[in-house]
């Protein structure tokens, strides 16, 4: 019988809505829309058509897990894809099938009137937890030995100078770096889950930036469960509190602790034990 920490990891769930909670407080109504339209969408696009040996009793159980995820009991949802994955469920299927039908219907259920925000913002929150305490168990590609990192900049970014020059002094230490300017959320989305970066560096110009910092990293973490994320800029300065509520696997204010944190992380990806 597999151990409570190889089916789902409830701290980060637990961690993972509560700072959505906060940050959802601390946001305009308008933003917290989009992001849950954000979680909608990226889910939604994960999806699969992964075979299930009963459709019908499928239909009934992703019924049940969509209402659970909506309750009044924060732990419903989660109770579910736990059992689920312990009756011997895939991990793939409980993402990509049981997670985004559940998802898809949270939709349906929205644009028929069934449900009001309040019911997306809290399922969806759910939803995103959730993903997040399964993301420990997915594996990333072996490392080929070289250190390699994505850079990018929040989408719509004009002061992309930072990100560029950080490209090019890890590339003069080594660092294999895939550097990705101007790209769309769901470009960047797209090529993160096809190539399944260890690591992404995020660059933001400011707190104006808050709401595309949180939609990009969303999309990543849906995107590329595993896939750890490090954000810089002048947005870490001005909004650092609203920042650590994204959840980001580091934070940094200067290029040395750039430095640092990047060495910490590829460690993190690599190795059981981190560095002294």
């Amino acid at each position: 019988m597999p151990n409570d920490v190889d089916i789902f990891h409830q701290n980060i769930y637990e961690q993972t809505f509560g700072e959505l909670k906060t940050l959802n407080k601390t946001l305009p109504e308008d933003a917290i829309f989009s992001l849950a339209r954000e979680v909608l969408h990226r889910v939604v696009t994960r999806g699969n058509n992964l075979s299930i040996s009963n459709a019908q009793t499928l239909t009934i159980r992703i019924d049940k897990l969509t209402r659970a995820l909506i309750s009044d009991d924060g732990e419903a949802g989660a109770d579910m894809i736990r059992s689920t994955r312990a009756e011997g469920t895939s991990l793939e299927d409980l993402y990509l099938v049981y997670l985004v039908e559940a998802a898809r219907t949270l939709g349906v259920w929205w644009e028929e009137d069934r449900i009001s925000l309040v019911d997306v913002t809290v399922g969806t929150g759910r939803i995103y937890a959730i993903m997040r305490g399964l993301s420990p168990l997915f594996p990333l590609p072996p490392p080929n030995g070289q250190k390699a990192a994505l850079f990018t900049a929040v989408p719509g970014e004009t002061h992309t100078l930072g990100v560029k020059m950080a490209a090019d002094l890890f590339r003069t230490n080594g660092w294999d770096i895939d550097l990705r300017i101007g790209a769309t959320n769901a470009e960047l989305a797209k090529h993160i889950q096809d190539h399944r970066p260890r690591i992404v560096g995020l660059s933001a110009g400011g707190k104006h930036a808050v709401e595309d910092l949180a939609r990009l990293i969303i999309g990543i973490r849906i995107s590329s469960p595993a896939t750890t994320i490090l954000v810089s800029g002048q947005i870490v300065h001005e909004a650092g509190d609203l920042v650590k509520l994204m959840g980001p696997d580091a934070i940094v204010s200067d290029f040395a602790q750039v430095e640092h944190e990047m060495e910490r992380l590829w460690y993190l990806t690599t190795q059981d034990n981190l560095p002294e």
